[in-house]
């Protein structure tokens, strides 16, 4: 089977909370955020382009701090800006990571993880889009172990 290196959040991790979240931030930094998802980014992190720049680049755990940012996403479903988002940063994964194995198109896919979980409706319409046959979504890796151990 083919292998695909992972090369961290900063050149990849497509489809990760970071990477979401690294989006989120892009939007606010670019002002591209519409009059009112900006004034929901404003009231909700409360936040400017010098703090996100300093907690990217020279604080430690700048995945993690991305990452915090990707609640956004689930907190505004429905807008178009975050919807597009969503399933960019998601379809960035398929396309990169899933689609490199032939075998995807003969077994079911299965995710793990809360941005998986939180946002499965646009998985499955991936995987619809991909021909991918959707397996199962989980919030936490431990019920599926425990499941697999009986």
């Amino acid at each position: 089977m083919k292998q695909t290196p992972g090369v961290g959040y900063v050149l990849g991790d497509e489809g990760s909370g970071a990477y979401l979240g690294k989006k989120v931030v892009q939007y606010f930094l670019y002002n591209t955020f519409d009059e009112d998802l900006r004034y929901k980014f404003d009231i909700k992190y409360n936040t400017n382009p010098v703090e996100i720049l300093e907690n990217v680049y020279r604080k430690p755990l700048a995945n993690r701090y991305l990452a915090s940012f990707s609640l956004f996403l689930s907190e505004n479903r429905g807008h178009y800006m975050i919807e597009n988002i969503i399933e960019d940063g998601l379809n960035d994964f398929f396309f990169t990571h899933l689609c490199k194995y032939s075998e995807i198109w003969t077994l079911p896919v299965s995710f793990v993880g809360s941005i998986a979980f939180g946002f499965k409706d646009v998985l499955k319409e991936l995987c619809a889009s991909y021909e991918f046959e959707l397996g199962k979504v989980l919030q936490s890796p431990m019920s599926g172990l425990v499941e697999y151990h009986k």
